[in-house]
């Protein structure tokens, strides 16, 4: 028997590392997407490192403290202001038209603060967003289902059936998917059932779709002590995917937050268009993502 994991184990520390560097990596990515730059963390490193962080000249120093404030305005307000100017051009907008900034917030990437316009995506580019993030949260799902399971899944050299084992019973083993229950035949049987007396390999086998010999080493490993060590060391080695699930889950939630700027875009559309006069405000009218 192999089991699903080992290739997985050989790799644990190099595995390991890739996850501690993404996490580096993405913390610094989404700081740079939401707040336009890195020029505040690279101010702050220099700190660290160098020991000074303002700088001797007092227009540098001026303008930095500038820079600052607009990244930390983006990264707030999740807007991508480039300067000053535009800053106090939305400010002043939404005080006049009396603008929820949430809903500029919400819209990030769909409205362009240099024209003050929205620019809403496709339906099909939404859809197929939502797609990939199920996909992921899928991936991530089946992942956390196997670093929890009380068991070892393991499947026969020579067999496609993959099955879940541990000291005390044997099932198949099925993936956390949709209907997966209903499409896929389930069995079960624990060491009990191996030392009855009406006992067959062949019945067994008919159910499990297993070949008689698979199930008579699955029935020994319920009585040989020497089994139970390596059994139990498999269920250790599959706690590794927990880290695996790491990395789809963040994919999936940075996808589900894309679409929901996608339709909060949407919202913050009509909204503009109803300040605007050109549509007529409904009290029953439908929102994506509303208060």
């Amino acid at each position: 028997m192999e089991d699903i994991d080992s290739i997985f184990m050989k790799h644990y520390e190099v595995i390991k590392d890739i996850v501690y560097i993404f996490s580096i990596c993405f913390i610094a990515w989404t700081t740079y997407k939401r707040a336009g730059s890195n020029y505040s963390m690279m101010s702050r490193a220099w700190g660290l490192i160098i020991g000074k962080k303002d700088f001797n000249n007092r227009q540098i120093t001026k303008f930095m403290q500038t820079r600052e404030d607009i990244d930390k305005f983006n990264f707030i307000f999740n807007v991508n202001a480039a300067n000053m100017q535009q800053i106090k051009r939305l400010k002043k907008r939404v005080e006049r038209q009396s603008i929820d900034i949430r809903y500029i917030s919400r819209a990030k990437g769909y409205f362009y603060i240099n024209t003050c316009k929205v620019k809403n995506p496709k339906r099909k580019c939404i859809f197929t967003v939502v797609i990939l993030a199920v996909v992921f949260f899928q991936l991530a799902t089946l992942s956390f289902q196997l670093a929890i399971t009380p068991a070892a899944v393991l499947k026969f050299n020579d067999s496609n059936t993959w099955f879940s084992i541990n000291h005390q019973y044997a099932k198949k083993y099925i993936l956390a998917i949709p209907f997966a229950d209903f499409i896929i035949n389930d069995w079960r049987f624990d060491k009990d059932a191996c030392t009855k007396e009406d006992f067959s390999e062949e019945k067994l086998s008919r159910v499990t779709k297993l070949t008689k010999q698979e199930v008579e080493v699955i029935c020994k490993s319920f009585k040989e002590k020497e089994q139970e060590p390596k059994i139990t060391e498999t269920i250790k080695k599959q706690k590794i995917f927990y880290f695996l699930l790491f990395i789809p889950l963040l994919l999936s939630l940075f996808l589900f937050r894309k679409s929901a700027y996608m339709l909060c875009s949407y919202d913050l559309r009509n909204l503009l268009l109803r300040k605007r006069g050109k549509i007529k405000v409904n009290k029953y009218s439908a929102k994506y993502f509303g208060r």
